[in-house]
């Protein structure tokens, strides 16, 4: 992951960000300072790149980059860092404030602001108009605590929370999948 040409992050700021590389000594402080601001200014530079990726970038190209999608030959961590900058730029547009807010007398988020004019600009592309977008998200605060809490009292929990547990920090997913493997193993 760390060892891939330059390009929104430098080889040293991933492995900077991955905990590979750590700034020590006298000037540690003005390291991590410097080094955090780089990566705000070409991420931000990235950002504003996208809109001249989405006006001019041939389609050939286009294609080309996206191919894999296409052919149904996906590339793991090409569609995950597809996801990951999607959910990047949500999160941190406040897409989690709006998906726990009352949806009566609310503004619309700055993320799904960001979403329908996105989604309506893919359109234009296309010469295809769309007349409405609708986002609906049901979510429910779960924090990892509160479910592990559950756990160790006996109580059930969703498939949704034990999802959201094994993709957290909180598990072993090496014993869990042991674990499970012992279970459908005996149950045969």
């Amino acid at each position: 992951m760390t060892d891939r040409k330059n390009a929104m992050l430098t080889t040293e700021d991933r492995r900077w960000l991955t905990g590979e590389k750590s700034y020590e000594g006298e000037h540690a402080k003005q390291q991590r300072y410097q080094r955090r601001r780089d990566i705000r200014k070409r991420v931000h530079n990235t950002i504003l790149d996208f809109t001249i990726l989405f006006e001019h970038l041939e389609e050939a190209e286009r294609e080309k980059l996206f191919e894999r999608l296409a052919d149904g030959d996906e590339d793991d961590e090409f569609t995950a860092g597809l996801r990951d900058g999607l959910a990047f730029i949500l999160y941190n547009t406040g897409i989690t404030e709006a998906m726990l807010e009352a949806h009566s007398d609310r503004t619309e988020s700055t993320a799904e602001r960001l979403l329908r004019e996105a989604v309506y600009a893919a359109g234009k592309r296309d010469e295809i108009l769309v007349e409405d977008l609708e986002l609906s998200i049901d979510a429910t605060r779960a924090p990892i605590a509160s479910i592990l809490e559950e756990l160790r009292a006996g109580n059930e929990v969703s498939t949704a929370e034990l999802c959201l547990l094994l993709e957290s920090e909180a598990v072993d997913t090496d014993a869990a999948r042991d674990c499970l493997r012992e279970l459908v193993v005996d149950a045969e």
